[in-house]
């Protein structure tokens, strides 16, 4: 969703030091198996392939066979370097995709020198270029051949320096694995926080899970909510205490949302909204511009995070809303239907009550009669293009409920926002303006009616919102 979160990707850094890092890898055989007909235990490369089998960065051919002077093709080559290091997490390929296309998923991430021409043999200079990407360099392609021979990744063909690395001579699949295993050595684990991808759960769920895997986890949604993002929230409301929102787009999760303790940063880890903010900053720095000074908003490898907060509250963490990185970089805010303005009506009918709930206060019901009174105020601001509580009459949301003939009332309240992007957005906006706040947590309160309405070419905002709070005699 453009203009929703923030986007960018992050060079690539990646720290780790020489000298005793060396001992980390251990000697290159350990223990081969199996040995190739091809490359016996007196052949220059002879440890590095083995040590190559053993840890599934690449393989033999069904004759026995390693091949080792055969050339290696670019996403042959791309495959391997992620195969080495198996703590980097890539996405399924999807049904009719190539099988390299996760691989060159990830290099297009982390703007590695990649090209068009995956199957075609990679050059040693193409390979000094992506090894010197690892490594969060951006070099052209002498650079990197100077650059990864200074650090000891590589050694000459056929004498020192640029030329005699050879850099346009065809990879083998015997460099390669020395290569890599050099590489192995100098950099054990793959420690770049853009190379890490988190396992970040709601329930169980995450992004990319099938709406079967939601629906099993979940069960049905109490609604599906259609957007003017692309996307359809599952909307889970039975529970206010533990409120969900599942977006979904072509049968797969793309966003989530919760506001309650259910978040987990990995399958394995402690459940928590704050327990998930650690883990966060442990590993990745926030955004120095957020959306909003409320908001922390994190980048990791493939997402986007904003972690709604509670200034009120010492900043605590109340809400989480996670969106996958491919979906939210492809799609726009399109102008609003009626039923996606109906569906951010209802979401923040159940983002107030679940924030009601959580202090222990009743829910509140919706009245349709005092909806349409919100919605005529929403209108009325966006099309003489005022923002106020009082319209230029000077009538109050007490006297418009009157004159729509709503019963005599006991208590009523008006929040009015204009603006903001969404629901959740707009939400987070009432709960951190304290008079906001105070309407949407008053105990006498018992019913709500919520306006959504897209402002016209002439007016100040994109999209108008009023809350009219109700309670009769």
């Amino acid at each position: 969703m453009k203009n929703g979160m923030k986007r960018g990707i992050r060079g690539l850094v990646i720290l780790a030091g020489f000298g005793a890092a060396w001992l980390a890898a251990g000697s290159a055989v350990q223990a081969a198996a199996v040995n190739f007909k091809d490359v016996p235990a007196t052949h220059w490369a002879y440890d590095n392939v083995m040590w190559a089998k053993n840890n599934g960065v690449t393989d033999g051919y069904p004759d026995g066979t390693f091949r080792p002077a055969q050339s290696v093709t670019e996403a042959e080559f791309l495959s391997m370097l992620v195969r080495a290091y198996p703590e980097i997490k890539l996405d399924q390929v999807k049904e009719q995709e190539a099988w390299y296309t996760p691989y060159y998923n990830l290099a297009s991430e982390l703007a590695w020198p990649v090209s068009d021409k995956p199957n075609e043999p990679i050059t040693r200079g193409s390979v000094a270029r992506l090894m010197a990407a690892f490594y969060g360099q951006s070099l052209s392609e002498d650079e990197a051949v100077q650059w990864i021979l200074a650090q000891g990744l590589a050694q000459g063909k056929n004498g020192a320096g640029v030329e005699g690395f050879a850099p346009k001579d065809a990879l083998s699949r015997a460099e390669a694995q020395t290569f890599l295993y050099r590489l192995k050595l100098t950099l054990p684990k793959a420690t770049s926080p853009d190379l890490i991808k988190p396992e970040i759960q709601l329930k169980g769920v995450g992004i990319g899970d099938s709406t079967e895997r939601v629906i099993e986890l979940l069960g049905e949604p109490a609604r599906k909510d259609v957007t003017n993002y692309g996307l359809e929230w599952y909307i889970y409301n039975k529970d206010y205490k533990h409120y969900t929102q599942v977006g979904v787009a072509d049968g797969k999760v793309v966003g989530l949302f919760g506001n309650h303790d259910e978040w987990q940063f990995a399958p394995d880890a402690e459940k928590g909204l704050e327990n998930l903010r650690i883990s966060l900053a442990s590993i990745w720095k926030k955004s120095e511009r957020p959306p909003r000074e409320y908001v922390e908003t994190y980048t990791p490898r493939g997402l986007y995070i904003n972690l709604y907060l509670d200034k009120h509250e010492k900043y605590r963490v109340d809400g989480v809303l996670l969106m996958d990185q491919k979906f939210t970089e492809s799609h726009v805010y399109a102008p609003n239907t009626p039923e996606s303005l109906k569906a951010t009506e209802r979401e923040i009918f159940d983002l107030t009550n679940s924030f009601r709930a959580q202090r222990g206060l009743g829910v509140l019901s919706w009245n349709e009669s005092v909806a349409e009174v919100a919605r005529g105020h929403s209108r009325d601001m966006a099309e003489r293009n005022y923002f106020e509580h009082d319209n230029p009459e000077g009538k109050s949301a007490g006297d418009r409920m009157m004159a729509r003939g709503i019963p005599q009332f006991r208590a009523w309240g008006e929040n009015i926002a204009a603006g903001y992007l969404d629901a959740i957005d707009g939400h987070y906006g009432w709960l951190n303006s304290w008079g906001h706040r105070e309407n949407m947590l008053e105990p006498v309160f018992t019913m709500l009616g919520v306006g959504a309405v897209d402002g016209l070419s002439s007016s100040d905002y994109r999209t108008y919102y009023t809350q009219n709070f109700y309670t009769p005699l």
